[in-house]
């Protein structure tokens, strides 16, 4: 009888510290060139509306291969458009400040960046309810220690005398980020052991960052410390750029 063949190489799909290193390593460097040189514009909108426009075009080409399947094609359109919501607050944002010269915070470009949340959330929901439909309290303990620890440790740090928009906002958002961190951190749980566990744990290391990013920025509006120089910016490029690698692990071990 013929052997079959070995499948465990695809089925182990261990995480390639080589690239996490690379990823990591290239955005130091992109920080720091930034820092350096004497208009860093082009380069931190081009890379901000960039990668988010790769993982767009990732999730749909990933959506289309699962065309027809339960989950998956509806769950990768939700992360697609999720990052919709990041390109075009991103190109709002640029529109604002390089062609109308004028603050751009806020603006509608926030209305798209807030889209972001709740359509990733939606990602992740379809893919914990298909594969584990019942939920433990460690879950629920998760899904919303994160986001109320979190939120709390911002207003205590950033109540100002007085209410204001930036505040409020800046709170919605760290509440919206946080939830999302507690929802990816519930679907390494489900996937623990499985196939895509690496692609999970990815995605995690990745809205982690995002969520730093944002609790940071939304802290820094406040006090108006942000700029293109800033290193918040860092904990975004490496966030994308971990997402778009479990998108490509993803459809690897697929």
């Amino acid at each position: 009888m013929k052997e079959p063949e070995i499948v465990p190489d695809k089925l182990s799909d261990p995480i390639n510290f080589k690239t996490i290193a690379l990823i990591i390593g290239s955005m130091i460097g992109l920080h720091i060139w930034i820092n350096f040189t004497n208009d860093p514009r082009i380069i931190v909108y081009s890379w901000s509306m960039g990668v988010p426009f790769a993982i767009i075009v990732f999730s749909f080409i990933t959506a289309k291969k699962y065309f027809g399947t339960l989950i998956y094609s509806k769950a990768f359109k939700f992360l697609g458009i999720s990052f919709v919501g990041i390109f075009f607050g991103e190109l709002i944002y640029f529109i604002y400040e390089e062609l109308l010269g004028l603050d751009p915070y806020p603006s509608i470009g926030d209305a798209f960046y807030f889209m972001f949340y709740p359509m990733i959330i939606l990602f992740l929901r379809i893919n914990i309810r298909f594969f584990s439909p019942k939920h433990s309290k460690i879950d629920a303990i998760i899904v919303l220690g994160i986001p109320i620890t979190l939120s709390g440790i911002y207003v205590i740090l950033a109540t100002p005398n007085e209410f204001s928009f930036d505040f409020g906002f800046g709170l919605a958002s760290i509440i919206a980020t946080t939830t999302t961190l507690g929802f990816a951190i519930q679907a390494v749980r489900t996937f623990r052991g499985g196939v895509i566990q690496t692609t999970w744990i990815l995605f995690v290391i990745g809205a982690l960052s995002i969520a730093i990013g944002d609790g940071w920025y939304y802290y820094l509006e406040i006090f108006e410390g942000y700029s293109l120089e800033h290193p918040v910016n860092f904990f975004w490029y490496v966030g994308y750029l971990f997402v778009l690698y479990s998108l490509v692990k993803h459809k690897k071990t697929l």
